[in-house]
């Protein structure tokens, strides 16, 4: 689990969406989380799959790391749908309904995640967070508390991993309570030491949270092309 653990992570390749500014790649997926959800009829739901589909071609990402990077929700979308199989049977449309809007949010976050560099991510969510000054808040802050809470996600479940490997080395048994309780503390215990010691890191190199990027972001050909195809989804869809 953890070798083939990939969610979270960025790969290096020539594609399409690699190349997109990441700005554009934020209020991308801003747009497209609000309009797997605004989505009802049949067509909307085919066209949309169909775009996401596509959009997964451009970045260059296989099906096997696609399979990988939603392997860790495989118990999330089984237990919704167990959910409406045993208490709302009448309404199973509906529950697969919100499993593929689900699914949709996930595909969206990994292609962000999947194309976009921690330093690119950090630099476009600060100069986003820019109009937040004028309510004395900070950009930098905002920009690194994200990508650090990103970051922390793949940890999370690589901990997550070694901490039940170990119990049940140790004969744990996780249909019993207390041992369930014991591996949510042991893993809430290591994600609390990885964040204290990631602050001392952070301390020790003198972070500021008053400097911010001077890097010219400049928008290209392709993120003004990007922004004319959310548009037209937009016009069809609606």
């Amino acid at each position: 689990m953890i070798k083939k653990l990939t969610f979270g992570q960025y790969r290096s390749k020539d594609s399409f969406l690699h190349s997109l500014d990441a700005r554009i790649k934020i209020i991308c997926v801003v747009i497209l989380g609000s309009l797997s959800f605004s989505v009802n009829s049949k067509f909307e739901i085919v066209v949309f799959s169909l775009f996401m589909l596509y959009t997964v071609l451009l970045s260059k990402m296989s099906l096997s790391e696609l399979i990988k990077n939603l392997r860790p929700f495989y118990f999330v979308f089984i237990f919704l749908l167990l959910m409406y199989l045993i208490f709302s049977r009448n309404q199973i449309i509906l529950g697969l309904g919100y499993i593929w809007r689900f699914l949709m949010l996930i595909i969206i976050s990994v292609l962000l995640m999947y194309t976009t560099t921690i330093q690119e991510l950090i630099a476009a969510i600060e100069k986003l967070s820019k109009p937040l000054k004028l309510f004395k808040i900070k950009p930098r802050n905002i920009a690194v508390m994200i990508s650090v809470a990103v970051r922390f996600i793949p940890l999370m479940f690589i901990r997550f991993e070694r901490t039940r490997e170990a119990m049940a080395s140790r004969l744990a048994d996780f249909r019993k309570i207390r041992h369930v309780k014991l591996l949510v503390l042991n893993l809430l215990e290591k994600m609390l030491k990885s964040a204290s010691n990631l602050s001392d890191a952070m301390h020790s190199r003198l972070y500021n949270e008053n400097i911010e990027s001077r890097k010219v972001i400049e928008l290209k050909i392709q993120d003004y092309l990007s922004i004319a195809v959310i548009a037209m989804l937009i016009l069809v869809i609606y």
